[in-house]
Parts: C-alpha cells; structure tokens; sequence
C-alpha cells in the first residue's frame, strides 16, 4: 500500500473543491505538479505573507505543469504595503502583468486598498484592463476591509474571477459559515476558502456542513507547510490530496 493509499484509508473521502496550493518555492512547484494539485498560485516570501515571485519560479511552473492540467496563478504584490497606492508600486505591478499576460499564466492574484480600507476601484479597473482575458483574484486583504460584504459586491461588477478569504475569521474553519453565505449572496463570484486549513479540518467541516452544494465554489487553498516551518511539508500536502482520493 503507497503512503497516500494509507492515508487515504485514514480519512474520509470527499468530493469536494479542488485543491490550490500556496507556492512561495520551486520545490513547491515541482511536488505540486506531480501530485496533481488542480492548481498552483505561484508567489515569494511567505515570511512577508506573500509576494511577486521570481522569473525563473514561473517558468519553471510554465514547463514543469501539464497543459490544461494544473492552474497557475501570478501573485502581483512587490512589497506588503498592500495600502500603497503610489505611482512607482503601480509600476511594478504593471510591469508583471505586462511580462506575463500573453504567456499560458491563468491570471493574477491581487489585493489593493486605500489607508482607510477602501477598494481603489478604478485603479483595480485599470490593472485588469491590462489582461482582461486572464482570470483575477482578490486574495486575503478583502478580510481586513471594513465591509468585505460590500466589497464583494464591488469585486463582482469589476469582473474579478474569484475572491481568497477565511470570511473574516482568524481561520478559514472558523469562518466556513460566512463563506457560505458569501458564496450563495454571490453566485457569480467564487469564494475560495483559505487561512490555516489542514486536511483534518476539511473532515471536521464536511461532518459539520455535508451539503458541497453550498461549500465555497473555488475550491480550496493551502500552503500545506510543515509545522513551524517555511518548507512546504510533503506529508501534509497528501492528506489534502488523499481527501479527493475516489
């Protein structure tokens, strides 16, 4: 018996949302492309919570992924000052999307807001212009916003793809009941669920919440690091996949 089989026989089953995994590495990159993930948001630093990834991190994802197999999302987020507004980060935020938006990167994930918590919505108008086809996401900031209800509306009319949030709690399983809601208040948007999940809180919320129907649409994100570590943890990483084991 292979050690995901074993785990596998360990868990309960699930049929569940897909899988997208936290990359702040190419060791990252290459375990989750041969595990399958469903998909890969590519990014740098997890110390600063996430940042821009290096080049050689993206094309090693573009060459290592099976086409139309695995979905690669492009952190845009040069520094933590995610309230800097100013002309220079704006720079640099096009330039990456400029480098990758004709290139086989699904989309970008992205989080703006002004110092009083408020969604720079022509400016998040205007990057999107810039690739239009891509899919965008608008990652955890929506859960420090005043009204992230509200800013959903908002991230819905501007055409994002996807929203990454533990509905405004510490964890995504404290929060799974907000989600919900989010994801029924929003039927256009999808909610992808996110903030310290492990496989064995997936099992806690499926007893709690057995109707998928009304789980979060976009799946859900990891980093699957080790414990006290910044190294992705190949163990954990099979427990969340063993989930989705048939």
């Amino acid at each position: 018996m292979t050690r995901r089989r074993a785990i596998a026989s360990l868990l309960l089953p699930m049929s569940g949302p897909s899988l997208e995994l936290a990359c702040f590495g190419e060791e990252a990159v290459a375990l989750g492309c041969d595990r399958g993930v469903a998909g890969l948001e590519l990014c740098s630093h997890r110390e600063q919570d996430g940042l821009t990834p290096e080049d050689a991190m993206v094309e090693k994802a573009l060459s290592l992924r099976r086409k139309g197999m695995t979905r690669l999302m492009l952190m845009l987020r040069p520094d933590p000052l995610d309230t800097d507004l100013s002309d220079d980060r704006n720079g640099k935020i096009q330039e990456s999307i400029k480098r990758y938006r004709n290139t086989e990167v699904d989309g970008f994930v992205i989080g703006l807001a002004t110092e009083e918590f408020e969604l720079p919505l022509e400016l998040l108008a205007d990057l999107r212009a810039l690739a239009p086809a891509k899919e965008w996401v608008f990652h955890r900031l929506i859960d420090r916003l005043p009204n992230p209800f509200l800013a959903l509306n908002s991230l819905q009319t501007l055409g994002f793809s996807r929203v990454l949030s533990s509905g405004g709690q510490a964890t995504a399983r404290q929060g799974w009941s907000t989600l919900m809601a989010w994801q029924a208040a929003y039927p256009q948007l999808e909610i992808l669920a996110g903030g310290g999940l492990r496989a064995a809180d997936m099992v806690e919320i499926q007893k709690n919440y057995p109707n998928l129907a009304l789980w979060p649409r976009g799946g859900v994100h990891s980093s699957c690091l080790a414990s006290g570590s910044l190294r992705l943890g190949a163990d954990i990483l099979d427990e969340f996949m063993a989930l989705w084991t048939i």
